[in-house]
C-alpha cells in the first residue's frame, strides 16, 4: 500500500513539481546569461536561486500536506481506506525524497556555477580540491559538521512543519484556520531559540577542530578563552527529542482525531 501511496504522490504533485524546477532553471539559464555580461552579479543571482530551490519544494509540499489533508481534498484524502497514520508519513516520506532530490540538482548546479567562478578567477578545479582537502585535514570535524547540517536542513523542515500543520489542525486550533498551524510552528520556533539559547550552559560541546566531544559547556569554554569552534550537543539533542514527540503527535492526532471543517 505505501508504493501504491508513493506512486499516486507522485502523479498528484509531479506537474506543480516539473514548473518549480522548470522556473528555477529558466532563471538560472538567464543569470548565467547575465554574468556574460556583468560577471559576479550574474552568477550571485544564478547561486541565490538555486540555493531557495529546496526551501520552495519544501513550502510547496506543506502547503499542499495542508491542502490535501486538511483543506479543499481532505474529504477525498480521508474516504480512502488508508490509516491516518500510514497517510501521515507516507506523505513526510514522499516529500523528504523529493528533498534529497532537490538537493542533488541543487548541488550539481552550484557546482556548475562554482567552474564560472573558477574560470572567472583563472584557478583550476585541481587547485581548488587541493584547498578544500587541506581545510579538512585542519578541521578534523568539519567532516561530519557538513552531514550533519546537511541532514538538518533536508529532514527538520518537512518534520515540524508537517507536524505543525496536523498539530495546529484539530482541537482547539481548528476553528483557525491556516493560523493554527502557524501558531503551533511559531511556538516550536520559540521552544527552540529558548533551548538553544540553554544549551549554551549544557554541556558537552563539540570540537569543530578536533573533531571530538568535550565534557564541559560552551559557556565555561567561553569563559577560558577557548580559541577553537565548539557547538552545543545538547542543542542537537534537544531538537532531535523534540521533533521525534512532534512525530509522534501529530502521527498519533492523524490516526484518531482528525476533524475536518
Amino acid at each position: 500500500m505505501t508504493t501504491t501511496l508513493l506512486r499516486h504522490e507522485l502523479i498528484r504533485t509531479k506537474k506543480p513539481l516539473l514548473i518549480i524546477g522548470g522556473i528555477a532553471i529558466v532563471l538560472i539559464v538567464l543569470a548565467d546569461l547575465l554574468a556574460l555580461l556583468t560577471g559576479a552579479v550574474g552568477i550571485v543571482f544564478a547561486v541565490l536561486v538555486t540555493l531557495i530551490v529546496v526551501p520552495a519544494v519544501q513550502l510547496y509540499f506543506v502547503i499542499d500536506f495542508y491542502r490535501s489533508c486538511y483543506g479543499s481534498g481532505a474529504i477525498l484524502t480521508h474516504s480512502l481506506p488508508i490509516p491516518g497514520r500510514q497517510l501521515f508519513w507516507t506523505k513526510l516520506l514522499f516529500a523528504l525524497l523529493v528533498t534529497v532530490l532537490a538537493s542533488v540538482f541543487a548541488t550539481l548546479v552550484l557546482f556548475v556555477q562554482g567552474q564560472f567562478v573558477l574560470e572567472m578567477a583563472n584557478l583550476t578545479l585541481a587547485q581548488v580540491y587541493q584547498e578544500v582537502q587541506q581545510v579538512f585535514r585542519q578541521l578534523s570535524g568539519l567532516g561530519p559538521l557538513v552531514v550533519m547540517s546537511v541532514l538538518w536542513v533536508v529532514v527538520m523542515p518537512l518534520a515540524s512543519m508537517y507536524s505543525s500543520v496536523v498539530i495546529g489542525s484539530g482541537g482547539w486550533a481548528r476553528r483557525l484556520s491556516i493560523g493554527g498551524p502557524i501558531i503551533v510552528f511559531m511556538c516550536y520556533y520559540v521552544l527552540m531559540q529558548l533551548l538553544g539559547f540553554a544549551s549554551v550552559f549544557v554541556p558537552p560541546v563539540f570540537d569543530v577542530v578536533d573533531g571530538r566531544i568535550l565534557g564541559t559547556s560552551l559557556w565555561q569554554s567561553a569563559m577560558g578563552n577557548a580559541d577553537t569552534p565548539l557547538l552545543p550537543v545538547s542543542m542537537l539533542i534537544a531538537h532531535v527529542v523534540v521533533i521525534a514527540a512532534l512525530l509522534v503527535w501529530a502521527s498519533r492526532d492523524m490516526q484518531h482525531k482528525v476533524e475536518l471543517r
